[in-house]
């Protein structure tokens, strides 16, 4: 499976965020006036080590993950929720195995949907790929 894919349905699978977002959780993007509070997510980079033996199947990746609401404080709350169920996690997600999750990097942005509240956070991944 791709990280991607497994990533969305441990996302989806989440208690503490079903109860903020329900079911909406995207991927690359998000439909346009669509309800929020709401998550995207989306791969941003992703690093292969090149060994004398053959390619590493441990990769590093960069995960962007979008939260939108109405409100700074809803949008910020899910922020925190993705936050505390993925910094440093490790284990499986879904059918991927991940080794460590750290947030590199959070900021505010302005999206370009009106009156839409955005946070985007970098999530630093490393997995192992099949």
């Amino acid at each position: 499976m791709m990280l991607e894919q497994d990533m969305l349905t441990f996302l989806l699978a989440a208690p503490s965020l079903q109860a903020l977002v329900v079911d909406r959780i995207y991927g690359l993007r998000r439909p346009q006036s669509s309800a929020v509070p709401s998550i995207m997510l989306q791969r941003a980079t992703s690093t292969r080590q090149v060994l004398f033996c053959g390619t590493d199947k441990l990769v590093e990746c960069q995960m962007q993950v979008d939260s939108f609401a109405i409100s700074g404080e809803d949008v910020w709350n899910v922020a925190r929720a993705l936050r505390l169920l993925l910094v440093d996690f490790s284990g499986m997600m879904a059918a991927t195995f991940v080794d460590h999750c750290t947030l590199a990097n959070e900021f505010p942005l302005i999206d370009p949907d009106p009156g839409i509240m955005r946070v985007t956070q970098l999530y630093q991944i490393y997995y192992v790929e099949d």
